[in-house]
């Protein structure tokens, strides 16, 4: 009995999206057979919806693919499906007065040349054309209907999710014969002036647009974390404090560590809606360098998940929900900036005391040059002390690390040699190798330790309960070849200190998974250079861009209740970290 119209609207508002992607599969597989589908993804809305969002759900059930490139592919299938539906039936109706009507109709020169690029485009992009070199022509012009069904932009979002496998094939057998021209920092294809971002010059105008679009999904009113806690090391200035903002006018409460916390609240009493957020925030000055600041930090946050808890604010039962473990040590500050820093601190204090943002239970912190590790680390060979110990040029500071009153900033020489980034392994100074391990490994394994416990619960979820971003850096993964340009024997204290933190990720994210709680890393992007690296044309993204993307698997979490854990994510997605190189 054939179905009518009323059949298949009846069908698709009573049947659940599963059998309706069910349908959906079992049509494309008779399209690609040169068969006739049912008809129906006629009946189907174009445009994203509720329904359609459940269907590709089920349609595409990856659950590394984003929601929007997920809609958009589900999308391509449908469209693909009512193409072969349209070719297969005007074949079946072809009459031979319309046939001859078509006659009069004849292609220009330029027309062929179109369809000829047409075609080596499918032939280049299997991956999107869906097609191999014994398709039928039916499959082609489905396949090239399928393609108008896109609009443009969607098509070049479609393009850039959808065909790197193959573009990484082509791009290697070409790449000697091919003239270095610019590349989009995302998708890597190259990319002339006049295709760059209005926003983002670096940027493809696809790529431009889904770093926009993939943004705001971390920005209110988009994603609501009222209720929620959250720890973000390091959030005075850049990535930190970008981070933290976002969070907040998110609706959560937010602890922020700082080496300089009264600085810090000064920067975010600066907002405009600072007035909105600051019964909200808690800054807690703690410097990574020593390992006694992380314990600190460990139980001062602790004691204000209770006094918050006990306030009645609507936090979820004394939990922390959300840690970022941003704090990072890649650069040592010079010494005349670290002690101008200090001097800046002790000059705020009357100015800070007003806002209340800096808990005091009895066990004050004061910020010490270099951390006051010159005097912690007895253990280390006297060689090594001997020099922090002159980077540290002694005679401005007393043996805890303290300024001496009555130095100014002024007596200080600055070092203007090569910073560290650039050095040779036999050139980093031994202070450099040592804090940068202990800021970007030592202290975010201590958070997770400590702070675990207090995140997440075992009871049953299909949802995070709480998430931990390691942020972290494509420095710390292995490189698919040995001679790496982003290697090449340099900047090896920060190479091997991110190795670390991305591989507690690696290690713990399935025991943190038993309290529900998402671990992942997260990669922010190039925001940032060493004062030598700096490019004429700045960094490609902002500490905003990168803002959105550590707090990218929060969003989808919370807003999608998806799981995401155990990643190395760069630019909103999983990113193909090399773990090994073979034999």
């Amino acid at each position: 009995m054939s179905q009518t119209e009323e059949d298949y609207t009846q069908f698709i508002q009573t049947q659940p999206a599963s059998t309706i992607a069910a349908c959906l599969r079992r049509d494309q597989l008779l399209c690609l057979e040169n068969h006739l589908p049912s008809p129906l993804a006629m009946h189907l809305p174009t445009q994203p919806c509720e329904l359609l969002d459940a269907i590709s759900k089920h349609l595409i059930p990856d659950t590394t693919i984003p929601a929007p490139i997920r809609m958009l592919q589900c999308q391509g299938i449908i469209s693909g499906i009512k193409a072969s539906v349209n070719q297969m039936s005007s074949i079946r109706t072809w009459t031979a007065e319309s046939t001859e009507k078509g006659t009069g109709i004849i292609p220009t020169t330029k027309d062929f040349k179109s369809a000829l690029r047409v075609l080596e485009y499918l032939q280049k992009y299997p991956s999107i054309s869906m097609l191999t070199s014994k398709s039928p022509f039916p499959d082609v012009i489905a396949s090239v209907k399928t393609q108008l069904a896109f609009e443009d932009g969607l098509r070049a979002v479609n393009h850039l999710h959808t065909a790197h496998k193959d573009s990484r094939i082509n791009s290697k057998a070409n790449y000697k014969s091919r003239r270095p021209k610019r590349n989009c920092y995302m998708c890597h294809f190259e990319i002339r002036a006049d295709e760059a971002h209005d926003i983002y010059p670096s940027l493809c105008r696809p790529c431009g647009s889904f770093n926009l679009a993939s943004s705001a999904i971390s920005q209110p009113p988009n994603l609501d974390l009222a209720g929620k806690t959250a720890l973000v090391t390091g959030g005075r200035i850049n990535l930190g404090y970008e981070t933290a903002l976002r969070l907040l006018r998110c609706g959560a409460s937010v602890i922020v560590s700082s080496r300089y916390p009264r600085d810090a609240v000064v920067r975010y009493a600066r907002e405009v809606d600072f007035g909105d957020f600051s019964s909200r925030l808690r800054v807690v000055g703690a410097d990574f360098r020593t390992a006694r600041d992380a314990f600190r930090l460990v139980e001062v946050v602790k004691r204000l998940l209770d006094d918050w808890e006990g306030d009645g604010r609507e936090t979820a039962g004394k939990a922390l929900d959300i840690l970022i473990n941003n704090a990072a040590q890649t650069l040592t500050d010079p010494v005349r900036s670290e002690t101008k820093a200090i001097v800046r601190e002790e000059q705020l204090e009357g100015e800070v005391r007003e806002h209340g943002l800096i808990p005091d239970y009895g066990d004050r912190y004061v910020p010490k040059l270099r951390g006051g590790v010159g005097s912690a680390w007895g253990g280390i060979e006297d060689r090594v002390r001997l020099q922090i110990a002159g980077s540290a040029e002694s005679e401005s500071v007393d043996d805890h690390g303290m300024v001496q009153k009555g130095l100014g900033p002024d007596g200080m020489a600055e070092d203007d040699s090569r910073s560290s980034w650039t050095q040779r392994l036999d050139q980093i100074p031994y202070e450099d190798v040592i804090s940068a391990q202990a800021v970007n490994a030592f202290v975010p394994l201590i958070l997770c330790r400590e702070l675990l416990p207090r995140m997440g619960a075992t009871e049953k979820s299909s949802r995070p309960l709480g998430y931990i971003v390691n942020v972290s850096s494509r420095e710390g993964i292995l490189e698919s070849r040995n001679k790496s340009a982003s290697k090449a024997g340099h900047h090896v204290h920060t190479n091997m200190s991110k190795a670390a933190l991305n591989m507690i990720t690696e290690t713990e994210s399935e025991a943190a998974w038993k309290r529900h709680v998402a671990m992942n890393t997260v990669d922010p992007g190039y925001m940032s250079a060493a004062p030598e690296c700096q490019r004429a044309d700045g960094c490609p993204i902002g500490f905003e861009d990168g803002a959105a993307r550590v707090l990218w698997p929060i969003a989808i979490g919370e807003r999608e209740h998806r799981v995401i854990r155990g990643r190395f994510m760069k630019h909103f997605g999983h990113h193909d970290a090399i773990i090994s190189r073979g034999l």
